[in-house]
Formats: C-alpha cells, sequence, structure tokens
C-alpha cells in the first residue's frame, strides 16, 4: 500500500540508519566540496535523507513513480512523520466522514466487496473478495469468497482473508483506512455502488488543512461539553469520531412522546432533549453554619473580618495567628443576639483588660446560614394563589 517504490524507501532508510536510533525527522544530510587553495571557499547541498535518496534512486531506476494514491491511514503515518498534527487527525477525520456520508453505507448482508492490490516488483496484481453477511443482534460478518493471487506465494497466502471479520459493526472500516477507499469496489443488489477506480481519493491536500483543524477543534469543542456534564465515555467516543455523534434514537414511552435525542451510548435514562444528563447537575448547598474570624483594635475604632470558613477548625487555625486570641474569648465575648434568634453579638472588651495596642481581641463567631427571606416570601405568596384557587373551586361546587 506504499505510494513510492519500495527501493526507494530501502534507500532512504539506509540513509537514515547511518545515525542508529536517530529520529528521522530530525535527521538532515550534508554534501560538502572545499574549494582547493581557498581558505574557507565551499560548495554546501543540505537536504533530507528522502532528497538525498530520490536522485540516487533516479540514476539507478529511473524517476520513481508517485501518482499511486494512498490509504487515509498511509497519508495520516506520512502526516506523523512530519510532525503535522492537523493533517494526521483531520486525514483520519475526512475519510471517516467520506464513508458514514456514503449514499450505500452502512453496509448490508448481501453486499459484495472486492479488494484490488497493485503489481509490486515481487509481485503480480491481484485481489480478493469479500461478501458481507448477518451476525444477529444488528451486527455484521465479512467472509473471504475468494481471491485471483498465486496459490504458492506464501506472502500472497498471509495477506489475502486479512480483512475477514465475525459480529462487527462495520466490517468496511479497516478496508476504508488500511487499504484505501480507491482500492475497494463495492457491489449491491448487482450494482456498483461504490467504484474505487473511479473516484477521486480525498486527502488533507485536497480539502485544506483548514479544514481538518476545523473539524478538529469542532471534536475538542463537544469532548469538552461532554466532560463538563460528567461525561468521558461519550466524551472519548466524540474524538475517535469523524463526525458528531448520532442521537439514541430509542423511542418515546408513548407514541406522543419524541425518540431519545440524547448521544448514543449515553448512561441512565433517555431523553428528548439532547443536553439531559442524569443525575441533573445540582449547584453545590451552602453549609448548616458558618465561622467568621474577628479582630478588633486596641481602641475599640475598627472591626476587621479577616475570614469566612465553613469549617470551625479551619477558623480557629486562622485566629490563633492572632496573639490576643483564646480559646475562651469567643465564649466569654460572642453571645447570641437578644430577641433576635440565629444572630450572634459580639461585646467588645475594654482597653485596660487585654493590651493598649495592636489587635486587642481575635475570636471565631458561629454564624448559621439563614433561608432567604425573599425565597420564603415567594413560597407564601405560591401558597396564598393555591389557597385562592381552592377557595374558587369550593364556592363553584357549592353554587
Amino acid at each position: 500500500m506504499r505510494r513510492t517504490d519500495p527501493r526507494l524507501q530501502i534507500i532512504t532508510e539506509t540513509i537514515q540508519g547511518l545515525i542508529p536510533g536517530a529520529t528521522p525527522a530530525f535527521l538532515s544530510v550534508d554534501v560538502a566540496e572545499t574549494l582547493p587553495g581557498k581558505t574557507g571557499a565551499r560548495h554546501l547541498w543540505t537536504g533530507t535523507p528522502a532528497g538525498l535518496a530520490e536522485p540516487v534512486f533516479t540514476a539507478l531506476f529511473g524517476r520513481p513513480q508517485t501518482g499511486e494514491q494512498q490509504s487515509p491511514l498511509a497519508q495520516a503515518e506520512d502526516a506523523k512523520r512530519r510532525r503535522d498534527i492537523v493533517g494526521e487527525v483531520g486525514t483520519l477525520m475526512d475519510a471517516g466522514a467520506d464513508l458514514e456520508s456514503a449514499p450505500w453505507y452502512p453496509a448490508r448482508p448481501g453486499d459484495m466487496v472486492h479488494l484490488h492490490y497493485e503489481a509490486t516488483p515481487t509481485l503480480a496484481a491481484f485481489g480478493e473478495t469479500y461478501v458481507i453477511g448477518s451476525a444477529g443482534d444488528g451486527l455484521l460478518t465479512m467472509q473471504l469468497v475468494g481471491h485471483t493471487g498465486p496459490e504458492e506465494d506464501l506472502y500472497v497466502k498471509g495477506m489475502v482473508g486479512c480483512f475477514a471479520a465475525e459480529a462487527i459493526d462495520c466490517p468496511l472500516h479497516d478496508l476504508w483506512f488500511e487499504a484505501g477507499p480507491h482500492r475497494l469496489t463495492i457491489i449491491r443488489d448487482g450494482r456498483v455502488v461504490h467504484d474505487g477506480t473511479a473516484r477521486s481519493s480525498r486527502s488533507v491536500a485536497a480539502a485544506g488543512p483548514t479544514a481538518g483543524a476545523m473539524a478538529l477543534a469542532a471534536a475538542m469543542r463537544d469532548a469538552e461539553d461532554y466532560l463538563k456534564r460528567g461525561e468521558p465515555e461519550l466524551a472519548l467516543a466524540r474524538l475517535q469520531s469523524a463526525t458528531p455523534l448520532p442521537p439514541c434514537g430509542t423511542p418515546g414511552p408513548m407514541p406522543e412522546h419524541a425518540d431519545c435525542a440524547r448521544p448514543r451510548g449515553h448512561r441512565g435514562a433517555c431523553s428528548d432533549n439532547a443536553a439531559y444528563v442524569e443525575p441533573p447537575h445540582e449547584c453545590p448547598a451552602l453549609p448548616e453554619q458558618l465561622h467568621a474570624v474577628v479582630t478588633v483594635d486596641a481602641k475599640a475604632t475598627a472591626v476587621h473580618l479577616a475570614g469566612l470558613y465553613a469549617d470551625r477548625d479551619h477558623a480557629v487555625d486562622h485566629a490563633s495567628g492572632y496573639a490576643a486570641y483564646r480559646e475562651d474569648h469567643s465564649d466569654r465575648y460572642v453571645k447570641p443576639a437578644p430577641g433576635l434568634p440565629g444572630e450572634a453579638m459580639l461585646e467588645l472588651p475594654r482597653e485596660s483588660e487585654l493590651q493598649a495596642v495592636g489587635v486587642q481581641l481575635a475570636v471565631v463567631v458561629p454564624l448559621p446560614v439563614l433561608p432567604d427571606p425573599r425565597a420564603e416570601d415567594e413560597y407564601a405568596a405560591e401558597g396564598m394563589d393555591y389557597a385562592d384557587a381552592y377557595d374558587d373551586d369550593y364556592r363553584d361546587l357549592d353554587e
């Protein structure tokens, strides 16, 4: 499935192997000519191992053939070697979109799939044919029917039938990505529905890196939304999919109810709301009681609210940083406010009792979290509306 002659690949890899263990993407080749009698005068050629391998190959065997189309996986591997993450991901996502948007997709039992292998210097061209069958429960099989390769060739015997599959969702997936759509011919009901030889292969070069980057950005945005909603398995499925996740589609409990709009593979109950999450999102509740760290200056002219803590021990740790703090000060000076249930009052000590400068008093004040009075008013108003409606209904019955 290579784009170039394997002999060119051998020459390239030999040049790369001159430095054992080197990363091919980081290698360069320098060919220098130092001119005699001229100090420092030289001619220099710099290029990549592949750039040197091509003229060597051309001198030995003629210009390499580069017109052969590559499979999506081979294109992605080339982009990976170039450290082109946008090209790599974009190629795979474009190939997945091409497959899933084809008018004949998905495969059906009875479909015939033919795979063509091009000739190589050591192997004549041949092909193999598969048939799609049903495995039950919505799964499909793909069985080898036959091939045209020489039976005595062990290489062919190791290749044919390698794409056969048992009980799988999409038996065409590996063929499409590894062999490439340009090598496939798909027949349905006696008619060719996909002719790879007549199909222009879509690639990152044709679609442009911008399209691949935009598709990648959309996938990452959807995955981020799923993670925020607490659905990591859907985020992973979206990153592995070239297109947005399809809806679940489970019929509603009653005929008048819409089908489930949540993404396929969701957890929990179905819903006609695509953004529904089970359990529903709940904002964190406030604690029943808070603890305020309060300090008073020596002249009793300023009150400093130093911090607010849900845990009393944390508040005590903070208050302990003041020299004027003692555990019994909170009990001595912090008292319930007379006639105001749930509220606290801080009595200020006389200056002479403690110190004349700095912080005179540091205490921890417990404060219960009271209900929102507006919420209570709204609840009371709802109760009045209900009572009025009940009275109206009762009077109607009397009449």
